[in-house]
């Protein structure tokens, strides 16, 4: 498996590896935009790491790339502690924040199928959409479902606008009534809570198919 990991030179960056590498998973260190972007679309990642720090004071980073990256992938922050030589994982994905954050993170990544951002450039579009946490049909409570609709979509998958509770991992069927008959699996991999300021609520899903009406539907919109 293999990570992309974002974070500058530095006693942190070799920390990160290091822990990376003993729980089995190889890593790409991007620490400037260039490298991300060029990073992103030449290898499948299982998941995307943050440093803290780099987030904070690398202003030249596109915060809209970071946002994608963490709506595509399981994501997590790192921090590290130069004091006692520790690396934090703080996130959904990452478990409680302790020093056994990362391996749970790790651990959850190996089950995501690796992808690249080659096929996965957004485009805003607004498409009527109603939002379940279980297949329509089935009887139960999620079935009923959220009519809501997107602000912007991919082959990969779509933002979705909602105030409702998610997490990171969630199944969810997301029904796209002028497109296409039937539901289309999707897995949550960014939650955007509400009440955040300058951050609109949803979540981000990861298509798990993608019918040939909702392809032709994307292509139309420009999406590559």
């Amino acid at each position: 498996m293999h990570m992309l990991l974002v974070v500058r030179k530095g006693r942190a960056r070799d920390r990160f590896v290091e822990e990376l590498s003993r729980l089995g998973a190889g890593c790409d260190v991007a620490d400037t935009p260039e490298a991300l972007v060029q990073a992103a679309r030449r290898r499948r990642y299982n998941g995307v790491l943050f440093d803290v720090p780099t987030l904070v004071r690398e202003k030249q980073l596109d915060k809209r790339l970071l946002q994608h990256l963490a709506e595509i992938y399981p994501s997590a922050r790192l921090k590290y502690d130069p004091v006692s030589d520790l690396v934090y994982a703080l996130g959904t994905d990452a478990g409680p924040p302790s020093r056994d954050g990362l391996s749970v993170f790790v651990a959850a990544c190996r089950d995501f199928l690796p992808r690249s951002l080659r096929r996965g450039e957004r485009v805003e579009a607004n498409l009527p959409a109603v939002l379940r946490r279980s297949p329509p049909g089935d009887g139960s409570l999620g079935a009923s479902g959220e009519m809501t609709c997107t602000l912007n979509v991919s082959y990969l998958g779509c933002f979705l606008f909602t105030t409702a509770l998610w997490a990171v991992g969630d199944a969810a069927w997301v029904e796209f009534p002028d497109v296409l008959e039937g539901a289309v699996p999707a897995r949550v991999v960014w939650h955007e809570a509400w009440a955040r300021r300058r951050a609109v609520p949803g979540v981000g899903l990861a298509f798990l198919e993608m019918p040939e009406a909702l392809r032709a539907e994307l292509s139309r919109l420009g999406c590559e």
